[in-house]
This record gives structure tokens, C-alpha cells and sequence, in this order.
């Protein structure tokens, strides 16, 4: 017998579970953001940050606080809402003025979504390869950002990031 998903030919566990996962994203609904995620000419470390940001496992404090009761799950900077990935990335008042000084369109920053997903595919496909990128590139710096005031209490100005 040939497993054709393993290129030796051999059955592990690795490569069905690699199969299962390819076949589940392969089809789903949005195997356009994945594709096109790959393909941006940006550091692996940023790829794989959006991919992150995209199955939203990085750890928010909404995330936390489904596990260890009695964190905070507010905004670490405002503490004024849930810090869900949407918030800390395009709807705290830091990360918007990051967007609105990068000159990113008000439209893309202003727009409500319900998953993080749905916004990066909607600018995917609005945006070019080098735009797409370097949008990539300012989401991380803003996570980066938020982790610097919280891991060490400095945080920089929207036009320095």
C-alpha cells in the first residue's frame, strides 16, 4: 500500500494530520487570505504573526481570562473594552492612530467586523502585494508595541511605530 500524501510513500500520523489540516483550510472559507499570506514578500516571523492573528490564538486577555478567572480582560492601554485581537490591533485608540498616521484608508479602520479574519481578507483583496505587506509589517509593530507597555511600561508614539 502508498500513502501518496508522504513523499517516501510511507503512513505516519505526521502526514495524515498534515492532510487532514491542508484538506480543512484548503477548502474553507478563506483559503484566498492563506494563499495570498504566503506569497507576501514580508519576514516569516510577520507571516507567521498574521496567520496567528488570523486563527486569533495569540494570547489577548479575552483569551486569558477563559482560562484563569480573575484577569482582567479589558484593554491593558485603556481598559475600557474586552481586548479581543479586532481591538488590539485595529480599535484601540493606539493602534487606530498607528493606521490613520501610516495613511491607511479610514474606511479599512473605521468598518466593524466580528473576526479578524474578515478584516485582513477584506484589505487582501483590496490591497497589492507591497501595500499588503508593509500593512503586515505596521500590524506587527503595533502588537509589538502593546507588548512593550505591557512587559516593560514603554510604549511609542503612533508616528514612531
Amino acid at each position: 500500500m502508498v500513502w501518496y500524501h508522504n513523499p517516501h510513500g510511507c503512513y505516519t500520523s505526521k502526514s495524515a494530520y498534515s492532510w487532514l489540516l491542508l484538506k480543512e483550510m484548503g477548502y474553507g472559507p478563506h483559503r484566498f487570505l492563506w494563499k495570498a499570506l504566503w506569497k507576501l514578500d514580508t519576514l516569516p516571523k510577520i507571516r507567521v504573526f498574521v496567520w496567528r492573528v488570523g486563527h486569533e490564538i495569540l494570547p489577548m486577555n479575552c483569551k486569558i481570562t477563559s482560562i484563569r478567572q480573575g484577569f482582567d480582560n479589558g484593554c491593558p492601554r485603556y481598559g475600557a473594552e474586552t481586548e479581543t485581537m479586532l481591538h488590539a490591533l485595529k480599535d484601540c485608540p493606539t493602534s487606530k492612530a498607528v493606521l490613520s498616521t501610516g495613511g491607511w484608508s479610514k474606511s479599512f479602520i473605521f468598518k466593524n467586523y466580528d473576526h479578524c479574519i474578515d478584516w485582513l481578507e477584506d484589505l487582501m483583496r483590496v490591497l497589492d502585494k507591497r501595500a499588503m505587506a508593509d500593512l503586515m509589517t505596521t500590524l506587527w509593530n503595533c502588537w509589538n508595541n502593546r507588548n512593550n507597555f505591557i512587559f516593560r511600561g514603554k510604549e511609542e508614539e503612533a508616528k514612531q511605530i
